[in-house]
């Protein structure tokens, strides 16, 4: 499960995913509306499968496993963002897709150093944590909203 030392919960930002992964994920599973639960259980599979199919033996080099998890979760994201126009969605795609990217980036050149590369895959988890967050505010305050209309009897001026 580790080479040279590496281990999978062994650095601040490792340690600091998994936390602010429990927490945003089961925040959205738990509170969140459809959209954000679909796009947390997406992320929290793609977390488990990823070590899971990381090439441990030489971690230096791009790891293709990781690529196909990741792009999977695209998928999903774009797919939602599609059902769904939701501003966070929109942020959630676009850091997924910047993580896709840097593993293209270490396929092109191979020659980036794997700790720039992982720690760049690190920065876009922390991103699509923040958009997931925001959507699960974003999907709180609409609610609220149209609480508040439906209390009113002004159901038509509040777009669901």
């Amino acid at each position: 499960m580790f080479n040279d030392n590496v281990l999978f919960l062994a650095t601040t930002a490792q340690i600091g995913g998994v936390i602010l992964n429990i927490v945003v994920c089961g925040l959205a599973i738990w509170k969140g509306e459809h959209t954000e639960r679909v796009a947390a259980i997406s992320i929290v599979i793609a977390s488990i499968l990823s070590p899971l199919v990381q090439n441990w033996n030489d971690w230096t080099s791009p790891q293709w496993n990781i690529l196909i998890v990741d792009a999977a979760n695209l998928a999903v994201f774009l797919y939602l963002l599609v059902r769904q126009h939701r501003i966070w969605l929109l942020f959630g795609c676009a850091f997924q897709l910047l993580a896709v990217l840097s593993h293209a980036g270490m396929l092109i050149d191979p020659a980036i150093m794997a700790r720039a590369y992982i720690s760049t895959l690190y920065l876009m988890f922390y991103g699509l944590m923040i958009a997931l967050a925001a959507g699960i505010w974003e999907g709180r305050s609409r609610e609220r909203r149209a609480r508040v209309a439906s209390a009113e009897g002004n159901v038509h001026s509040v777009t669901l």
